[in-house]
């Protein structure tokens, strides 16, 4: 199953339970796309897809300043599940196809 499409995230953060838009496009096998959240949308940086794998990173904002974010995650159907790191440490995070 593809991972492009649009993702509904939920993520446990220290700002509390965020639910950002994952957009992930694919032209002519470049994959790109952004996430959008409370505080604004910020593009994905370094797309790698590999099967049901995707990994990316982007800078987030939040209410205390832009924060880089590292994701890892795999597709099953139209869920999402992985891992997002930041300067805290790593926490799971789920997606659901919308």
């Amino acid at each position: 199953m593809s991972v492009a499409g649009n993702w509904k995230l939920t993520m446990n953060t220290p700002f509390g339970v965020q639910t950002p838009l994952l957009t992930i496009t694919n032209e002519n096998n470049a994959y790109s796309g952004s996430l959008a959240g409370a505080n604004g949308t910020a593009p994905l940086e370094g797309v790698k897809v590999g099967g049901a794998s995707v990994a990316f990173s982007a800078k987030v904002s939040t209410p205390m300043g832009s924060f880089p974010v590292s994701f890892s995650a795999k597709v099953d159907g139209n869920t999402l599940k992985g891992t997002y790191s930041t300067m805290m440490g790593d926490t799971e995070f789920t997606g659901v196809r919308q």
